[in-house]
């Protein structure tokens, strides 16, 4: 087979060179969706976050470390740069004529192509015949002990990768009966239709599929549609995109929707599902219109709630409570560190038996102990302090509806029209809380100012000790949000601070020398004697 390509290849190169045939180049663009090469600057008109009017309204807010790497391209486009990819238009898109077909197989470009994916091919086949076996073994329930570990994990990618097909093949299928206006067989909803023939989906899920489906009919998300069709937005992420703009759209205003859409979108090929929602949390606190914020700060604290269930078979009692944001902070704050996991240790320190308490079950027994506490603390039994709530806020928020005659020093203007007040506040456990409930939290709290920069990166308030100071160790979280190890989710709370550059060879504990890090990790770093590059939005380690 590849000899027989490479002699073709041969016969089909000279044939060019005496005709004077096209390039290689300029035949890719003619098939590869027909679109012009992308032009080598960016056009003001096409800026993904609208015009200066609209950019200067809202401030981009940075949810995840800016060190974490932008989803790239996947499936069928992973070989596609992204230049390319901002210039293809899917809805261009059509199969080849069977002329334009006989065309490209008879062009150097293809055959020299083809002749290189089979020659990668012959070298991994091996490897995926050894995948697919595992495949076939876990598909009919054989052991795997006789594969090789490093032939499971191989095949576990291989099989997250296509289900990460699937995904886009179903969301682009809905999207196609969507735009033909066929409703779902048998009288069923279209996600009940999907969760009948697929046992594993949600209602959540289910219904994200058709939300996607149905927004990506629609040429308003022709953006969207190309990360969700190359891979770049997973279709969780596109349906809470979606799903803000149904729930905003009728109360907001139209500009500032399309901006806080398009930061949406953007952020979304980066940001996991949790730390997208806290984004869509954000803006929908700033897209809506300004309302009594008394009033529904109000209503949310008379909304709380606690029930007990009746005792099952087994004696147990459930539980079932709904918190305000403010009442969630605080309760998160305070279990939060009592429910991090208590290993058995020897006198020297040593680790000899690992903590099996599930999360949640360390969560009940948090809140068990709190009460403990609280209620019967004798002479000589511990107790804890107040909770301590963290909450990130803007000065000109905090200040905002405050005596007037505070210093116009202290106040900051809004790019567009100097209003203060506007923003929210949100706790470093995602809870976003209104500016009235931070300034009432503020009557009866310590407040630590952190000075930020352009960027929203925290400035060094570092001092010359070996140990971090507690004000270093809520700049790290504020940066961080969690472990800086590539991958790893444990919060900013539970890590240690770490020096990048060790205090023994000179190092200075500041905020940009240090780092957040997971008890595992930063044992690996130290094993490994791994060093990092720190910024003023994230920390990146070479390994």
């Amino acid at each position: 087979m590849l000899e027989l390509l490479r002699s073709q290849l041969a016969d089909m190169e000279a044939r060019q060179r005496s005709s004077g045939g096209t390039s290689a180049s300029d035949f890719w663009e003619r098939f590869a969706g027909r679109m012009p090469s992308p032009p080598s600057a960016p056009d003001a008109s096409c800026a993904p976050l609208g015009d200066a009017s609209r950019a200067g309204r809202r401030r981009r807010r940075r949810v995840a470390p800016e060190s974490r790497p932008v989803t790239a391209a996947h499936g069928p486009w992973s070989e596609w740069s992204g230049e390319s990819l901002e210039a293809l238009d899917v809805d261009a898109l059509r199969p080849l004529s069977e002329a334009e077909w006989h065309e490209m197989v008879d062009d150097p470009a293809w055959i020299r192509s083809v002749a290189e994916q089979a020659a990668t091919h012959v070298d991994d086949s091996a490897d995926r015949d050894r995948q697919e076996a595992i495949a076939v073994d876990a598909l009919v329930g054989f052991t795997l002990d006789r594969h090789a570990s490093a032939d499971l994990t191989a095949a576990a990618e291989r099989v997250a990768r296509q289900r990460r097909n699937h995904e886009v093949t179903l969301v682009n299928i809905v999207s196609e009966l969507v735009a033909r206006g066929l409703d779902a067989p048998d009288g069923l909803s279209r996600a009940d239709w999907l969760r009948s023939h697929d046992a594993s989906l949600t209602a959540g899920q289910a219904k994200a599929f058709v939300a996607v489906g149905t927004a990506l009919a629609d040429a308003k998300w022709s953006r969207l549609r190309l990360l969700v069709a190359t891979q770049q937005v997973t279709v969780g992420n596109a349906a809470q995109i979606v799903d803000f703009d149904t729930r905003t759209a009728p109360v907001a205003d139209p500009d500032d929707l399309a901006t806080a859409i398009d930061d949406l979108i953007d952020q979304a090929r980066q940001l996991r599902p949790e730390e997208l929602s806290r984004l869509v949390r954000h803006h929908t606190e700033q897209v809506r219109p300004p309302r009594d914020e008394d009033a529904l700060d109000r209503g949310r604290r008379d909304a709380r709630g606690l029930w007990f269930t009746q005792p099952d078979a087994t004696g147990m009692v459930g539980l079932r409570g709904v918190l305000d944001p403010e009442g969630a902070a605080i309760l998160k704050s305070a279990i939060d560190p009592l429910s991090v996991p208590r290993p058995e240790k020897d006198e020297d320190g040593r680790t000899i038996a690992e903590d099996e308490r599930a999360p949640a079950r360390r969560r009940m027994d948090a809140l068990l102990e709190m009460v403990q506490r609280g209620v019967a603390s004798a002479k000589g039994v511990p107790t804890t302090d107040k909770a301590k709530v963290v909450v990130l806020i803007d000065l000109d928020t905090l200040l905002g509806d405050l005596n007037p005659n505070v210093p116009e020093a202290f106040r900051r203007k809004s790019a567009v029209d100097g209003c203060a007040g506007s923003g929210s506040g949100i706790t470093l456990s995602g809870d976003v809380l209104s500016p009235g409930v931070v300034r009432r939290m503020a009557c009866d709290a310590e407040i630590i100012p952190m000075v930020l920069g352009g960027d929203s990166e925290p400035l060094d308030v570092g001092r010359g000790e070996r140990l971090y100071t507690r004000a270093q160790r809520l700049a790290l979280i504020a940066r961080d949000r969690e472990c800086t190890w590539t991958g790893c989710t444990v919060p900013g709370s539970w890590c240690d601070a770490h020096h990048t550059v060790h205090w023994s060879r000179g190092g200075h504990t500041t905020v940009e020398s240090g780092a957040l890090l997971c008890r595992k990790h930063h044992t690996e770093v130290h094993d490994r004697d791994l060093t990092a590059t720190v910024t003023g939005s994230g920390v990146t380690w070479h390994t």
